[in-house]
């Protein structure tokens, strides 16, 4: 029996098209793609063979091995690859996100954006240089070190880089313990380098102070999360500028971080030992963070503050009674910041206290002449953090009975004629921080300074581990 052919035609007219269809479909995809080529690398000594791509379409993975780019022959590096239709935000790495590419003097860049509508694409890119390395020296002094660049925050599955300020007498004195600031935009508190607008200088001012006799404070500076910086930097939604993402960043500070650095470093870990900083949106969040959880955070100054960034915050605020409240909180705003900075931080101190904020505890200040940046807020730094810690006995408290008493150099001894403290001990430490005595102190006490000849030395008298005297001296 001979079959028709007519449906061997209509099966190879389905076959062909489904073909056709099959192929034109894989012919599409393969076309839609984007390819991201690197023309030009700095030259450094230390440029690994690997460059990754990070983004909003890979999670933003410093390191993901299906993002690492090809190095062809030519020296250009290239990667191909489909992602959704949407506009793209990326920035190039070696491999982790204290190696990410910067400025030429290896300082901070913002991210790279791109609308991807489909089709084949190429990019061409250029490379300045890479964070943290710079033609000139950072200024980060060396009490400074970075603690992760992968510090997992568990609410908002990301990643993010951490840096420490250690005290200088951190390594030398084993028992003592300090309080801890956490604070906002780490990229800019510690080198000029490594940010974009100026430095902080909190490592210079901290090394200052405590030359001049105080005990020392840990600093955890955060990196801003680059493009999602302002959705982790606020719980309310601003429609023109995002936000909405502040609840699980704080989270993760309270949760996650703090009990991490509490483990691992000497911490004075109670409310009225940590405190939490940033300024702009940044101080935003320091300031939601503060209200949030007093019982962590007993310690806030949330400088030049974004009041403006939504209504919602005067929202959050009223209607709370601040009578228990043992927080301290330092506001401070410039006249040349631009906008109602000014008049948004004054009308928040008084919405505070009119809800039973302890006036003693408060305190706002105007620097008519600062603008919003860096310079302003590194110059008011050292007053904030003495403010903020002066009742606890971490900065300087000088007592009026330590200060009637007398230490005084006789002959090649350090002599002290005061009165009973007990129970107190003595501390000597060299300039660098190195502990040289650490004794009980009594009332005819004395020491031997035949090794400390004509070098500048602090002494300090503690009491109840809260430190009440402090000298520099200098035995000729």
């Amino acid at each position: 029996m001979v079959l028709p052919s007519f449906p061997h035609r209509v099966l190879g007219l389905n076959f062909r098209t489904g073909f056709m269809l099959f192929f034109l479909t894989v012919s599409v995809a393969l076309s839609a793609q984007l390819t991201l080529r690197v023309v030009s690398v700095p030259s450094m000594p230390s440029m690994p063979e690997n460059i990754y791509v990070a983004g909003n379409f890979n999670g933003w993975n410093p390191g993901a091995a299906a993002y690492k780019l090809k190095k062809e022959s030519n020296g250009y590096y290239t990667i191909t690859f489909t992602p959704n239709l949407s506009q793209l935000e990326f920035k190039f790495t070696m491999g982790s996100w204290a190696t990410g590419e910067g400025t030429a003097q290896g300082g901070y860049i913002a991210n790279r954006k791109l609308t991807y509508t489909g089709g084949p694409k190429t990019v061409d890119i250029v490379i300045a240089g890479w964070e943290g390395q710079a033609n000139t020296p950072g200024t980060a002094s060396k009490n400074v070190s970075l603690l992760t660049d992968s510090f997992k925050i568990e609410t908002l599955n990301r990643y993010r880089t951490i840096w420490l300020y250690l005290p200088p007498d951190y390594q030398t004195q084993n028992a003592k313990r300090y309080p801890v600031i956490y604070m906002q935009d780490g990229q800019n508190l510690f080198d000029r380098n490594l940010s974009f607008s100026g430095e902080w200088r909190v490592d210079e001012s901290l090394d200052s102070l405590f030359l001049l006799g105080d005990r020392g404070c840990i600093i955890v500076g955060i990196n801003h999360g680059g493009s999602k910086r302002i959705d982790e930097y606020s719980p309310w939604v601003n429609a023109q500028y995002g936000g909405g993402e502040g609840d699980e960043y704080v989270d993760f500070m309270v949760n996650e971080l703090k009990p991490y650095i509490d483990q691992h470093y000497r911490t004075l870990a109670g409310p009225e030992f940590t405190g939490i900083m940033g300024s702009s949106m940044g101080g935003l969040i320091s300031f939601y963070a503060a209200i949030k959880y007093p019982n962590t955070f007993g310690r806030c100054a949330p400088l030049s503050t974004s009041y403006w960034f939504s209504p919602s915050v005067f929202t959050f605020v009223t209607g709370l009674d601040f009578t228990n409240f043992t927080q301290k909180m330092y506001m401070a705003a410039g006249g040349q910041e631009g906008g109602n900075q000014v008049g948004d931080m004054e009308r928040m101190a008084a919405l505070l206290l009119a809800q039973n904020y302890d006036e003693s505890r408060l305190k706002w200040q105007t620097d008519q002449s600062a603008k919003h940046n860096e310079v302003y807020w590194a110059k008011i730094f050292p007053q904030v953090y003495q403010w903020l810690f002066s009742d606890t006995g971490v900065y300087t408290n000088d007592s009026d009975e330590l200060r009637l008493s007398q230490f005084a150099i006789e002959g090649n001894e350090l002599v002290y004629r005061g009165l009973d403290c007990s129970p107190c001990e003595v501390v000597i430490s060299d300039t660098t921080g190195k502990m040289v005595v650490n004794q009980p102190l009594q009332t005819s006490w004395s020491y031997d300074l035949s090794a400390l000849q004509n070098l500048v030395f602090v002494v300090q008298v503690y009491q109840n581990n809260k430190l009440q005297f402090s000298e520099k001296m200098m035995h000729r």
